[in-house]
């Protein structure tokens, strides 16, 4: 007997029905999925394709049309001046409409994300009530113009339009929640040219939105080469004028056209409601003029001949002309270039040049040429019948040497009129550099490094490379610009690290934040910084910002915060970034900045220690061991110990602290710290590195001399504290005006110079008193100290410095300081104004004697005729024995015991030489400045004076005296007060008498004093305004003692 197996059923049966049925519900559905899955593919394949077929806009915008058809497919007015340059307008006029669709003709409107269609844009009248008013009349022209019509056939179909001629329309923007961007039709650009653009613009109700225009320079393919963009307004605005002059089109550029933007703030709120208006988009042409030096940066050693060029392009056909004119730093003119340019003559001139170029360069019979050359007349000009004049592709060249110019800032304007009184400015700048210390690598060539056959440093080179410069502490963060001019080869690494190091950066931080595709970009980063190294300038990499386009890579929580501690927060993320890079940089930059000089984004975070030490051992990777500095507020506590390979901190400010809120942060943070290691908070560990920010003031809040002597005497402050390096974080900042935005130097990069040479090696050792209360630092260097002397009211100043002093000011002028007779003494003769000066050379030990230099008291008591002890302080500041006599000049109511003291001192002994002081009967109170004269037993004798502040007065009293003028309907009454301030314990009265001169009957009072009290008298004279002026005399004497106080003033009202 056979059983089926399990499973298995025969055709007929029960079970074979059921399998039928289930296989073919599997063939069903197999089908349908096959049917969803095609129409699935086909669908995506539709909306791919879709996607990829270009918008409106876009096919609109990819149009090529001919250079030649622009301005007729432009809806533009084009007109030529009485110089035949063109001017082109966009009204929104009837002409920009001519089918009176609302919408200006040929303009396009972006329809991308954010830019919906349902915001509303059309023209509109300015004026709506009187196109309100003007329109029915045009009406009722119609009937009247039909029935002429029908006298006349040859009449328009449409009456002239009084809407069209009285109203003004503009193109108009009602908003609804999204943003809006409109573009003109592309114009000819003729890099020949230069144009001015303006657009007028009114907002009303506007919050967060921004209206501003747009200058798209394109080429003949439609590549982008160039945007310009005008200032922006928001808020409710009437009517006002954007402009922008100057404007270039770059060298390539064969078309542009002007976008007409409406964008959210930068919060990213955009306005519900609001209303824009735009009209007349205008451009204007304008003849070009160009003027540079010789340098494309700018920078002239002494005896060099500064070139300047001037080039004068698309000139129009009518007389013209140049004018050059040289300026020193206090816009003093100097010199003049002019030249008066007849268009035929200047053409003609081209002309012969480049018909006698060609016949130099054929060979064989004379050419046409060659006869034409021989018809010049005596100044190589064809006569002016023959030669139509200059076209747009003329280009005109003149050369003006300057010689034997001072050290100093220097500005070239220069300008190009016309007979109609129009006119083209342009300016460059430059600087001579001036000799202003005794090294003789101020200009020289250091020992330079031996390169390979590849022209890049060999490998020996870098293996012997010293770790150990000493550069300047004064440094830039260098402009991206520059770096990309050096990328591009327009600046060779040789020529950009010569230039920093004449200009007297010491440290360099370079922004080299690469994508890991620009490789060569971390090659030309890593070569500049080894010729940098070989200037003596510390190169420092600085991470700020990576390419916009790579930021996706970094996966950052908020999309909004790029600051450096978020973009190196997860090293899987960055490091595939990074390390390509570093890898190529580190061997070459050994020290690191992680954030701008802003970025503070370290601050706060817990284990900063061990998080720096990651990030800089995940940047090193394969490369050379680094250190890293990070960015720290002023304001916040800075971490009390540095890492290993964290260095310490970059201490910044939004606001500019002054040189003495400068002083007093740095030793308040030195302070704080010796306190909390003394009571065993932190550990006396090495603390982090200080850098410092010292921007300049802005050039639209200070004048010049102030924002130099505002960041001279930052400079020298951190020349008094443990500070590693200060910078410039943005020099070409246009407040800042140090450099220009082409790289060429501005106001304020020579005193930079000069103040980072003078004092960059240099520490600061105390400061002199001087007579006239001039201020002053002295900076103490290995070979040679420096002075530094200032003040805020200019007043001239005699001391004696040594024998080989020289004066150097700000702009690296350098002057002999000689010597000459005053009050029977060899000295200096110091001129001292606001901006601060330099005296090199001055002699350290003398100085130091200087300093050393005390009275043992402040104040001498004003008993007459009682004689009183005096104490005069100093000490030899050298190692060799010092000997000599000193003498003190007193006031005329002074009496010493003798006129001068013999001294002698060994190395470094300190001594005291005593006086006995008698005070005459007629000597007042008050501060007295006392010299004191030093004459040294030297061959030959030196003689010095030094000043040393002194008061008379009652011991345990003072006394104040005040005058007014007091309104009697007459001449007046003056009011003295007399006040006296008792500090002691016992009571005491003073009989006072007030004397007023010769003609007028002194006052008495008498003035009782309580202990530990103030009293105060008043005495009214009559006729006060006679007294003005004059000179009181005021004679108070203690009853029961012996004090006599005598104190002139003068009555003021």
């Amino acid at each position: 007997m056979f059983h089926a197996p399990q499973g298995l059923a025969f055709p007929g049966s029960a079970t074979g029905s059921e399998s039928v049925g289930v296989r073919l519900s599997l063939v069903l559905r197999a089908i349908c999925s096959c049917i969803v899955a095609f129409w699935m593919v086909l669908g995506s394949l539709i909306v791919s394709a879709i996607a990829e077929e270009p918008t409106r806009y876009e096919k609109l915008r990819r149009e090529r049309i001919p250079r030649e058809s622009l301005i007729d497919r432009s809806s533009v007015e084009s007109t030529r001046g009485p110089a035949g340059l063109r001017r082109f307008r966009w009204d929104f006029s009837r002409a920009s409409d001519k089918d009176f669709g609302g919408w200006p003709d040929n303009w396009l409107r972006y329809d991308g994300p954010g830019y919906p269609n349902y915001v509303g844009i059309r023209i509109e009248a300015r004026d709506p009530k009187l196109e309100e008013v003007v329109l029915p009349m045009d009406t009722a022209a119609l009937k009247p113009w039909r029935r002429l019509r029908q006298l006349y056939p040859n009449m328009s179909p449409l009456p002239p339009s009084l809407a069209d001629i009285l109203v003004d329309r503009c193109l108009s923007i009602h908003l609804d929640g999204g943003l809006a961007r409109v573009e003109s039709p592309s114009l000819p650009a003729n890099p020949t040219f230069q144009y001015q653009f303006s657009v007028d613009v009114r907002t009303q109700g506007l919050v967060h939105d921004h209206v501003y225009a747009q200058i798209v320079f394109e080429d003949a393919s439609g590549n982008e080469l160039g945007i310009r963009e005008t200032e922006h307004v928001t808020k409710s605005t009437d009517w006002t004028t954007l402009t922008l002059t100057d404007l270039l089109p770059p060298r390539r550029a064969d078309r542009m056209y002007v976008r007409l933007m409406v964008v959210g703030g930068e919060d990213g709120l955009e306005d519900i409601t609001g209303h824009v208006g735009f009209d007349n988009v205008m451009f204007r042409q304008y003849p070009q003029l160009k003027v540079a030096t010789d340098k494309s940066l700018g920078v002239y050693l002494p005896n060099e001949t500064v070139v300047v060029r001037s080039e004068m392009l698309g000139l129009s056909n009518e007389h013209t002309r140049l004018r050059l004119r040289l300026y020193d730093q206090h816009n003093k003119t100097l010199g003049t270039f002019t030249r008066a340019i007849d268009p035929v003559e200047e053409a003609a001139r081209l002309q012969a040049e480049e018909d006698n170029s060609k016949a130099e360069n054929d060979s064989g019979e004379p050419k046409e040429t060659d006869q034409k050359a021989k018809r010049l007349n005596l100044k190589g000009v064809v006569p002016k019948q023959q030669i139509a004049g200059l076209d747009d592709s003329s280009s005109l060249h003149y050369r003006w040497d300057l010689n034997d110019l001072r050290p100093g800032f220097y500005r070239v304007a220069a300008s190009m009129e016309n007979d109609r009184g129009a006119s083209l400015a342009n300016e460059t700048s430059f600087i001579v550099l001036g000799r202003i210390t005794n090294d003789p690598s101020e200009f020289g060539d250091p020992n330079e490094t031996k390169e390979s056959i590849l022209g890049l440093p060999s490998l020996a080179t870098f293996q012997s490379e010293s770790d150990v410069i000493d550069p300047t502490p004064f440094g830039w963060t260098l402009p991206k610009s520059l770096m990309e001019r050096h990328r591009t080869g327009k600046l060779s690494e040789r020529e950009l690290a010569r230039w920093m190091q004449l200009i007297g950066i010491g440290w360099s931080k370079l922004p080299v934040w690469f994508g890991p595709d620009q490789p060569d970009h971390a090659d030309a980063a890593a070569l500049l910084a080894f010729r940098l190294r070989d200037r003596g300038i510390q190169p420092i990499g600085l991470l700020d910002q990576p390419p916009e386009d790579r930021l996706h890579a970094y996966q950052l929580r908020d999309k909004n915060d790029t600051r450096v501690a978020s973009l190196l927060r997860d090293q899987s993320a960055w490091r595939p970034e990074l390390e390509p890079l570093m890898n190529r940089m580190t061997m070459r930059i050994r020290l690191w900045q992680l954030g701008a000089d802003d970025d503070h984004s370290f601050m706060g975070q817990s284990n900063i220690e061990s998080t720096l030490e990651g990030i800089s051992t995940g940047l090193q990777g394969f490369g050379q061991p680094i250190q890293t500095m990070i960015a720290w507020s002023w304001v916040d506590t800075p971490p009390a110990t540095a890492g290993d390979s964290w260095r310490g901190l970059h201490r910044y400010s939004k606001s500019p602290l002054t040189a003495a809120e400068m002083d007093a942060m740095l030793d308040r943070e030195i302070q704080e710290r010796e306190i909390a290691v003394v009571a065993g908070l932190v550990a006396s560990a090495r603390p982090p590195e200080t850098w410092l920010t010292i921007n300049p003031v802005s050039r639209k809040k200070y004048d010049l001399n102030s924002r130099i002597t505002d960041l001279v005497l930052r400079m020298a402050a951190t020349r008094g504290h443990d500070v590693a390096a200060a910078f410039l974080s943005d020099p070409m900042n246009e407040e800042a005006a140090v450099l220009t935005s082409d790289g060429r130097p501005d106001e304020l990069l020579l005193p930079f110079r000069t103040a980072s040479l003078l004092l960059g090696h240099r520490n600061n050792a105390g400061s002199l008193r001087m007579k006239n209360g001039s201020d002053n630092i002295i900076f103490r260097g290995d070979k040679e100290s420096v002075l530094m002397v200032w003040a805020n009211t200019p007043t001239i100043e005699h001391m004696y410095l040594g024998e080989n002093v020289y004066e150097v000011d700000v702009w690296g002028r350098r002057t002999p300081l000689n010597l000459v007779e005053h009050e029977g003494r060899r000295v200096q003769q110091i001129s001292v104004g606001r901006v601060p000066k330099f005296l090199v050379g001055i002699d350290q030990s003398l100085a130091d004697f200087r300093m050393s230099v005390r009275l043992d008291r402040t104040r001498i008591d004003a008993l007459l005729g009682l004689q009183q002890p005096l104490g005069v302080q100093f000490r030899n500041p050298i190692n060799q024995s010092l000997a000599g006599e000193m003498a003190i000049v007193p006031p005329d109511s002074w009496r010493l015991d003798e006129a001068k003291k013999p001294w002698n001192l060994l190395p470094k002994e300190s001594t005291k030489v005593d006086f006995g002081v008698t005070l005459e009967n007629n000597a007042t109170i008050g501060a007295y400045q006392l010299p004191l004269d030093f004459a040294f037993e030297t061959m030959p004798p030196t003689v010095i004076r030094v000043h040393r502040t002194i008061s008379i007065g009652p011991e345990g009293f003072d006394i104040r005296v005040t005058t007014r003028l007091i309104d009697d309907g007459q001449d007046g009454r003056l009011r003295v007060k007399i006040e006296m301030v008792n500090h002691t314990n016992r009571l005491t009265n003073f009989d006072c008498l007030l004397f007023a001169g010769r003609d007028r009957q002194y006052e008495r009072r008498v003035l009782v004093l309580p202990p530990r009290d103030t009293v105060s008298r008043n005495i009214d004279w009559p006729n006060g305004k006679d007294l003005l002026g004059t000179r009181m005399w005021l004679r108070a004497i203690e009853q029961d003692g012996n004090r006599v106080i005598n104190h002139s003033f003068e009555a003021k009202p």
